[in-house]
């Protein structure tokens, strides 16, 4: 394993996503490049884990609730983070991720080093 170009020490990422192997791969990857992760589920889960964290990486497309309707929760707060998201509906969701405040949107398959550094460049402009 080679590390990312940029260390996420001291960032704390949220990681929503319905399948286990995704939220398992992105956490092991944003864990060795230095960050804290906390891991959800699904969109509502998530909304709950939001406190002290510095990023948000949700996929668009779960059961229940959206990715959307996660960036809305982060925007009602005090003080809104970053939300990163991804998705494989790029096309299908064109007009939703084109019109709505994600700060990055993401295609999958997913390279989790690329997640790292826009993390980075996202926290960093943030």
């Amino acid at each position: 394993m080679h590390a990312p170009s940029p260390s996420l020490t001291g960032i704390h990422a949220v990681i929503v996503d319905d399948h286990a192997d995704t939220r398992t791969l992105v956490s092991e990857v944003l864990t060795y490049a230095g960050a804290s992760v906390t891991v959800a589920a699904s969109a509502r889960e998530a909304a709950s884990l939001l406190d002290g964290a510095d990023v948000v990486v949700t996929d668009y497309a779960m059961p229940g609730e959206t990715g959307l309707w996660l960036l809305e929760r982060v925007r009602e707060r005090r003080y809104p983070i970053p939300v990163i998201v991804v998705t494989g509906y790029a096309d299908l969701y064109a007009k939703e991720l084109r019109t709505a405040p994600f700060a990055r949107v993401l295609g999958k398959p997913i390279d989790p080093w690329q997640v790292c550094d826009t993390i980075a460049d996202v926290v960093r402009t943030a």
